[in-house]
């Protein structure tokens, strides 16, 4: 019986450890607090610099202009127009805590969710998770968008109208 209690060894903590446990989960909470995402920062119009897309293993960036690239303009009020082509689509947004950005299309529609990546004066990036384009189990796919500050548009735009919703 003595030669158990031999290899049963208490735990002993060392009082630099003890004293560095706290500082350590204090600095984890502040760094966790720095990438909650502000509203202030997302105010003004924001132009798509690049994307990335991924599916199961395969990656595409793309830094040409895309046929789906807008400017995006935030507002006080909680709308965000989607500009292209010179027109328009108006979302509401908000930020649901830490960092996700919601939109709901002034059109109806089910709400999109964007994951914040970064978000600080001059440069936003988000992250769609999208839906798999064939059947079967463990598929991501997502894309990156990467924006940067730019100057909201000041030309005349038309609202969007979807031409599959119009009656003859």
């Amino acid at each position: 019986m003595s030669q158990l209690k031999m290899f049963r060894k208490k735990p002993t903590y060392s009082p630099k450890a003890l004293f560095l446990l706290p500082i350590l989960s204090l600095s984890i909470w502040a760094s966790s607090c720095e990438h909650q995402a502000n509203k202030q920062d997302l105010i003004g119009a924001w132009k798509v610099d690049s994307t990335f897309t991924f599916y199961n293993g395969f990656s595409y960036t793309q830094t040409d202009e895309g046929s789906d690239w807008a400017t995006n303009v935030y507002g006080e009020d909680g709308m965000m127009k989607e500009i292209k082509y010179g027109s328009y689509q108006s979302y509401r947004f908000w930020i649901k805590t830490p960092d996700t950005l919601m939109l709901e299309a002034s059109q109806g529609g089910r709400n999109s969710a964007f994951a914040i990546l970064k978000l600080n004066k001059n440069q936003l990036v988000l992250r769609k998770d999208k839906q798999p384009i064939f059947p079967g189990r463990n598929q991501t796919r997502y894309e990156i968008r990467y924006f940067s500050r730019t100057e909201a548009p000041t030309d005349s735009l038309i609202p969007f109208k979807d031409p599959r919703k119009t009656n003859p």
